[in-house]
């Protein structure tokens, strides 16, 4: 997935996070160990783009690193900023709305994304988002099993989900399970949920 990016856009680095609960706070892939670098330095400190990110759902631009120092983080620009690179990019990874991580990109030249590019990398995030979520729900012990009784719910549900986001049948399930084992709920229950207009993926 990494690679993708530095493929399509023009970045150096790239690396993707999971970002906390429901999900490990880890490094899911990056395109080479200076991305990696660059990205655990984000995870071990707890702050820096990829957090605002995530917290904010919003792209968060660092077109030039050696600009004035960014308030809410200074240790971590300074950080960025002394490994090479001159402008750090970060895309939240959300599904519906389950907050899985961050897209981290970094370029060796400052003011290397366009707003078009920004608009690439956002729209390459979103579909990272699901890749992450279907490995990380395919490789979990998942309790949340659908109860036979509940297929007409859960079928319902779908179509609702499938409606709401404008993504396909098992990408809109794969969004009820995950929001199921976020909740610590069942996935009869969240689809309930979704059939009773009381949760609404598309906000």
């Amino acid at each position: 997935m990494c690679g993708e990016f530095v493929s399509a856009l023009p970045v150096q680095h790239a690396a993707i996070s999971t970002l906390g609960d429901p999900f490990e706070v880890e490094t899911v892939c990056s395109s080479d160990p200076l991305a990696a670098r660059l990205d655990e330095l984000q995870l071990d400190f707890g702050e820096g783009p990829c957090w605002q990110a995530r917290a904010t759902r919003s792209p968060v631009l660092l077109p030039d690193l050696q600009a004035p120092l960014t308030p809410a983080w200074p240790v971590v620009q300074a950080a960025l900023a002394s490994h090479q690179v001159r402008a750090a990019y970060a895309f939240p990874m959300s599904v519906g709305t389950l907050d899985i991580g961050a897209v981290d990109l970094y370029a060796a030249r400052p003011d290397a994304l366009s707003q078009n590019d920004v608009a690439t990398a956002s729209a390459m995030a979103d579909a990272a988002a699901l890749q992450v979520l279907r490995h990380t729900m395919a490789h979990r012990d998942d309790p949340h099993r659908d109860d036979p009784s509940s297929r007409r719910t859960v079928h319902q549900a779908t179509g609702m989900v499938i409606a709401q986001m404008r993504i396909p049948a098992d990408d809109a399930l794969l969004v009820i399970r995950a929001h199921a084992f976020a909740a610590d709920r069942s996935v009869a229950q969240i689809a309930a949920d979704v059939v009773e207009r009381r949760l609404d993926f598309s906000n």
